[in-house]
């Protein structure tokens, strides 16, 4: 028997058909990841830290068995099939899609590629 455990996951978009990414990334975190359990309204939010288009994000909760490590690589690479371009420059950018881990269980995680609770929850009102 696996041990399902919550997770909370911001999605952003700001460039192509930003709805229809959104989407794809609901349904490849169905397929990989696990039970999606709750999606909230879709929020048109400006570009923050950079000028771009506008983003398009929600919040969804879900279960998984994954740990944190390995539901950050399925997440991705789930960004990756969606066209997600990381590229080497410092600062934000904009980009097909972008997933975060908002919250893990209850769990804080300070690692090199994590950090639970995401840093700029609080400041993105479309999470709260």
């Amino acid at each position: 028997m696996q041990i399902l455990r919550n997770t909370y996951l911001s999605l952003g978009s700001n460039q192509g058909n930003k709805l229809d990414t959104l989407q794809k990334a609901i349904n490849l975190i169905a397929e990989k990841i696990g039970n999606i359990v709750k999606i909230s309204a879709i929020y048109k939010t400006a570009s923050w830290g950079f000028k771009s288009d506008d983003f398009f994000n929600c919040c969804i909760q879900v279960t998984t068995g994954l740990n944190p490590e390995n539901l950050l690589y399925k997440l991705q690479q789930i960004e990756l099939l969606l066209g997600r371009n990381r590229t080497s420059k410092n600062g934000y950018q904009a980009r097909t899609i972008d997933i975060d881990i908002l919250l893990f269980e209850n769990e804080i995680i300070f690692s090199k590629n994590l950090m639970v609770p995401h840093k700029e929850m609080l400041n993105r009102n479309f999470v709260m």
